[in-house]
């Protein structure tokens, strides 16, 4: 019976053939396996960066006030002055919203379109990795944790967000603000539905969008340069993903066979034989030919740089 057991649970695993349900489930498991340790890898890295996390956000706020972008307060008043149960609805779409759009368009698109999955399960992957990076050398505290930012932190009020005491070590990292993954993803999504051709579908990932760039700000998560590092970090993404490509149609479309003719005839630091008396490691037939009538010129005029006995 255990035997029984064990061949059903790596049976999908040893199918060579590539189908639809093997590749499902290898799916499943590299983005599950790739979250866990994105999950786990920014908590390892510094838990409770606490200085370094709002020195950089006061800094931050410095900064975005120069720019004449620091409206993040302002922006939090008008979402609740419209409505506190619009406020609730911002904060839910925030916390579980981005989830059922990344997972519900993966689905679909690894049915329906998989080669343009795969390019965007990638470019999902990338950006975690780079986003790991840079939590560990920029820690920044969110606006919500500011006091005298003038910020309420709405996520917590309606109990989204669990007690200091109780997270776990799969949590998430609170000082994890720059850049914002959740607009690097909703505009990963955005770009997905408009390589189809469906005029609601891109009508509905850029509202989509839309909402989250809003939700991210009016919960007091985010800061608005955190939502252009989240813009700035999919773009990088993009371009780590397209970079192979891109080399390999570089070498494809050279003509490489001047540069091969050239290394063939380019002189080895070592011979394959080895080192000998009297022999010179760049010997050719016409190095042989041009050198062999040249007279040395005193006693370091030897240029043959031969191995002496």
């Amino acid at each position: 019976m255990t035997n029984t057991l064990i061949r059903q649970l790596v049976k999908p695993f040893s199918n060579t053939g590539h189908s639809t349900r093997f590749l499902a489930t290898r799916e499943v498991l590299v983005l599950f396996t790739t979250y866990l340790v994105y999950s786990i890898s920014k908590n390892l890295i510094d838990a409770t960066p606490i200085l370094r996390a709002f020195g950089n956000a006061w800094s931050l706020v410095a900064l975005e006030k120069q720019l004449g972008i620091a409206h993040e307060a302002t922006i939090q008043v008008w979402a609740s002055a419209y409505s506190m149960g619009f406020m609730t609805f911002l904060a839910y779409f925030y916390s579980v919203g981005l989830w059922v759009a990344l997972l519900g368009s993966a689905a679909f698109l690894f049915i329906h379109n998989r080669r343009l999955y795969w390019s965007l399960r990638n470019i999902y992957i990338v950006t975690m990795i780079s986003a790991v990076v840079v939590f560990a050398f920029y820690p920044l505290a969110p606006p919500r944790m500011l006091p005298g930012y003038g910020m309420a932190d709405v996520a917590k009020m309606i109990g989204l967000i669990p007690e200091a005491g109780s997270r776990s070590f799969f949590g998430y990292n609170e000082f994890a603000a720059m850049p914002s993954l959740h607009i690097a993803w909703s505009s990963l999504i955005t770009l997905a539905w408009f390589r189809l051709s469906w005029r609601w579908a891109k009508i509905g990932s850029s509202i989509f969008l839309a909402m989250m760039t809003l939700a991210v700000i009016a919960t007091a998560n985010h800061y608005v340069l955190d939502v252009v590092g989240g813009a700035l970090l999919l773009v990088f993404a993009m371009w780590i993903v397209g970079l192979p490509a891109s080399l390999k149609n570089l070498m494809r479309d050279r003509d490489l066979r001047d540069l091969r003719e050239l290394m063939r005839g380019w002189p080895q630091p070592f011979p394959e034989t080895g080192f000998r008396v009297g022999y010179h490691r760049n010997y050719t037939p016409q190095y042989a030919a041009v050198h062999s009538a040249a007279p040395a010129s005193g006693p370091f005029g030897d240029s043959s740089w031969r191995i002496l006995s």
